[in-house]
């Protein structure tokens, strides 16, 4: 890799992890197209693998490795979707590209090595058609008996094993060209010629470094620290109505709707008082939360949902102390303008007062919610619509019932649950003793009450 592809307006970058993601052979692959960008790069670049023997063990292979990688790659679109839309990609990701090259090795690797074969009578999944008019064009055969079924999302998925096997019985096919693990597995399993199509080193090369400058993008953001300084102002009447219960359970109220929020940046939150919380994070993610430093983050939000003053100060420095005071002296400067608008301060002269964000609609509590606890709230609507009870009677589910409910595997019900209670929409039930001897079920009572 040059090193124009790991340095921007002369700074140095800061190293990455990488993770590596795919069937074990293709990792390995992967690994070491890997090894060679990692000794040539000034940057302490480092790739760690995920590798794994079968599709379903793709989602446990990434969890393990979340926390330690700055971008990921997918052996192949599908896979990236799946991640996608489960919910479980954390950080930027690409996807090792299938196109003609993959097809002309996967073609000449037929030729050497599956005996009989006539590579103009041959199915193909995954690639374009257009992909394969164009490689097939190339090398002067024609397509007149080549079958093709591209990738059209997750769902086009279960039907390639047996695209493949009809063209094989009914068309004459010497041979099935698949991208995807589990279908060679099954083709070859039936008796019918397979051969698994894998990018070339040159395509996994180009997918390493487009990796590589995602995750320095998302680390670029570290150089400079950013606090976020929320100051709850209660007013008289409101303190009067509990006194220390009513402000301590706000405290705790607000400590929760910060870390829901915070989740999604990577940032953290310190509880100083009742009434003051800091929220460390990077400049590059205050960005995010303002909206390029155009709106204020959390005000609007809680205000709304506490139903009290809220000041929000941001500043950030080149230390940690230098980003506190800044927020602290933004914050300040925030409760003097009754939490009106947020206040930034950067150390420099730069002063900027955002606004809170103007809501759409009609402000409603999932309307003032962050993306995760939205889907908290979707996933708690769901299953109490399926849960049968009485008006004012209590909602308790357990593993086993919200994976029924919501069409999930129980390891996936598990993972909604903890959602849930991070949201604040679930708490664990405490078990009943089993008269029956074994471990009781943990129940978990859904906070239905928050839905209204």
């Amino acid at each position: 890799m040059s090193e124009e592809a790991f340095s921007t307006a002369g700074e140095r970058l800061p190293p990455v992890t990488v993770g590596l993601f795919g069937p074990r052979k293709l990792v390995k692959t992967m690994a070491e197209v890997g090894q060679q960008l990692a000794d040539r790069s000034p940057h302490g670049v480092k790739f760690v693998t995920g590798g794994y023997d079968d599709q379903t063990e793709a989602e446990e292979r990434y969890l393990k490795l979340r926390d330690r990688i700055d971008a990921a790659v997918f052996p192949g679109p599908w896979v990236f979707d799946l991640a996608t839309a489960g919910h479980w990609l954390t950080v930027p990701s690409t996807h090792l590209p299938l196109t003609g090259a993959a097809l002309y090795a996967a073609l000449l690797r037929a030729s050497l090595t599956v005996e009989d074969v006539d590579l103009s009578r041959v199915s193909i999944d995954s690639l374009s058609a257009a992909d394969v008019e164009e490689a097939y064009g190339e090398i002067g055969l024609d397509t007149a008996d080549v079958y093709d079924i591209p990738y059209e999302g997750p769902e086009s998925v279960p039907r390639f094993a047996a695209f493949h096997r009809e063209k094989w019985e009914q068309d004459g096919t010497t041979l099935a060209l698949t991208t995807i693990l589990s279908v060679e597995r099954e083709l070859r399993a039936q008796g019918v010629p397979v051969l698994r199509i894998a990018p070339t080193r040159s395509s996994v090369r180009d997918a390493l470094e487009t990796a590589v400058l995602l995750g320095q993008g998302t680390r670029m953001g570290a150089h400079q620290l950013a606090m976020i300084a929320v100051q709850l102002i209660p007013t008289g009447s409101s303190r009067a109505e509990s006194g220390d219960y009513w402000q301590q359970e706000l405290a705790v109220l607000t400590h929760q709707k910060l870390l829901a929020e915070a989740r999604q940046v990577g940032a953290t939150v310190a509880r100083r008082s009742d009434t003051l919380f800091l929220v460390t994070t990077t400049h590059g993610s205050l960005v995010r939360l303002t909206e390029q430093f155009t709106v204020a983050p959390f005000l609007g939000a809680l205000t709304a949902q506490l139903g009290v003053p809220v000041a929000v100060g941001a500043g950030a420095g080149q230390t940690a102390r230098a980003a506190e005071a800044n927020a602290l002296m933004a914050v300040e400067d925030s409760v003097g303008r009754e939490g009106k608008v947020a206040v930034y301060l950067d150390g420099t002269t730069v002063r900027t007062e955002l606004p809170a964000a103007t809501p759409a609609a009609p402000a409603a509590a999932l309307d003032l919610i962050s993306p995760v606890d939205q889907r908290a709230y979707e996933i708690v609507s769901s299953i109490a619509a399926a849960t049968p009870s009485e008006a004012g009677q209590q909602v308790v589910v357990d593993v086993e019932s919200v994976a029924d409910i919501m069409q999930v595997t129980p390891r996936t019900g598990r993972r909604m649950l903890k959602e849930l209670v991070e949201a604040g929409l679930a708490w664990p039930v405490p078990p009943a003793r089993s008269t029956g001897g074994g471990r009781p079920r943990q129940q978990f009572r859904l906070l239905t009450e928050k839905l209204d």
